[in-house]
Order: structure tokens, then sequence, then C-alpha cells
């Protein structure tokens, strides 16, 4: 089904718009939680990386085996608020602000955390198709009371 949905994405927006860009972002926040392995698959570039709140690089093959690699989501929801999108040929990058909240971890300590992260992604145009090569995730820490 999310396959579905990825696919009429890119099929309803024009390539190389902003509007095109931000809804696969919205996709790429739904496949998250739904753990699409096919989906994610086709939105994520073959050299996709992740540099992780942690500063850790995680490959393509880590985070799908994270998101869909069998076992329930780590996360119960995320929702994706993009911010700015600039597109310069085949390439294009965003900013933007995540939140999630925590379905479990490994230990189970982190169920329910809410969390919002700053995003930023790179798309580049990959035989006709976005797909995502860099996400940078950095933890928003609440300002002091």
């Amino acid at each position: 089904m999310a396959f579905a949905l990825l696919f009429a994405a890119c099929a309803s927006v024009p390539a190389g718009t902003e509007a095109g860009i931000r809804e696969l972002e919205q996709q790429q926040a739904k496949l998250a939680i739904t753990g699409d392995r096919a989906a994610l698959e086709k939105l994520f570039a073959p050299g996709f990386r992740v540099i992780n709140p942690s500063g850790a690089v995680v490959t393509k093959a880590e985070l799908l085996d994270v998101l869909a690699g069998g076992g329930p989501s780590p996360y119960a929801s995320a929702t994706y608020e993009t911010h700015d999108v600039s597109i310069n040929g085949n390439l294009a990058w965003s900013v933007g602000l995540e939140t999630v909240v925590f379905a479990r971890d490994a230990l189970g300590s982190r169920a329910g955390q809410v969390v919002q992260r700053r995003i930023t992604h790179v798309w580049e145009k990959q035989e006709g198709q976005w797909r995502l090569v860099l996400r940078h995730a950095t933890n928003v820490v609440p300002p002091p009371p």
C-alpha cells in the first residue's frame, strides 16, 4: 500500500518541483512508521547514508533493518515539516523539523518519548526519480526555562 502511495506521489507532482520534494518527505515520514521495505528501497538511493543524532553514520541496509526488518517500528508516530527546499539541476536539499514518538527501543526505555529533530535531506534525481542520498538528523534541545 505505501509503495503505491509513493509511486502516486512521484507520478502526480512534476519532477523537480519543490512541491514534489515536499511530498516525498511526507511519504518518507509515513514509511518510517509502516516499514514498507519495497517503498523504502525505492526512496533511498543505493549509496544512501544517515548521520544520526548521536553522530554515527548509518548505511541504507542498517536503516532498513531498523525500519523494515520484520519487527515493529521503533516509532509510534512521525511527523515532518519541511521548512526550506532548494533545487539545482539533479540535486535538491531541504531543511525541516521532524517530531517522533518512540514506540520502543532495544531496552524499552524510550517508549512514549517525544523527540524533535532538525533534519537536512539531500536528494538526487536518478533515472528520472528523486531518491534520498543523505539524511542528517540533530536532536533539538528545548531552550532552558
